[in-house]
Parts: structure tokens; C-alpha cells; sequence
């Protein structure tokens, strides 16, 4: 199945290559967790933002699934908080919304 991931931008720069899409292809219907995983695509999806951690907001079809917080350094690391039960995604998109940022 494939699922297209599109962001946010995260800066001026980032908006050169707006919608910041990518389209991903998973063997099955993935579960919302398989999408989010720490070692699944999205690791090298979201943007690094030096000395920052950044935040977003998970969306699949208009629902807010989780938030999760990234960073980059000293290596790239995923917080993830499901706001929903775990479930399979029948969804074609999934679109992560900048919530906030912090230095680090």
C-alpha cells in the first residue's frame, strides 16, 4: 500500500521544496504504529532542525492520531504519543502539522 507523507514546512528554506511530499510504500495496511515507529520511514522523513526539538501533530483523514517530538542530535530520536487506539490506516495520506520547537 502506498501512503503519501506531507508536512509542514519548518523554516523559509524548507519552503523551497513545499508540500514537502513523499510517497511511501508499506507491504500491507499498515497500522497507525508501523507508520510512527522509531525505525520506520518517518525517521528520515521529518526534518532536522538543528539543536531543536520539534514537534508535530499526526493527521490521518482530518483526525489527530498522536504527537510526536524529534531531534536530531546527538542522533535522531522519536517520542511518540498515540491519542488514539492502534488500528490499521485505510488512508492515502498522512499529514504531520509543525506544533512547536524548542531548543535543546
Amino acid at each position: 500500500m502506498q501512503i503519501t507523507f506531507e508536512r509542514d514546512s519548518v523554516c523559509a528554506g524548507d519552503d523551497v521544496l513545499a508540500p514537502n511530499a513523499r510517497a511511501v510504500t508499506f507491504p500491507a495496511r499498515p497500522r497507525i504504529t508501523e507508520i510512527l515507529h522509531e525505525t520506520g520511514p518517518i525517521i528520515d522523513y521529518l526534518p532536522c532542525v538543528q539543536a531543536s526539538r520539534t514537534h508535530w501533530l499526526v493527521l490521518i483523514d482530518k483526525e489527530c492520531v498522536a504527537k510526536i517530538s524529534f531531534t536530531c542530535e546527538p542522533r535522531r530520536s522519536l517520542a511518540i504519543t498515540m491519542l488514539v487506539s492502534d488500528r490499521h490506516v485505510e488512508a492515502e495520506r498522512v499529514y504531520f502539522s509543525a506544533a512547536g520547537q524548542e531548543r535543546i
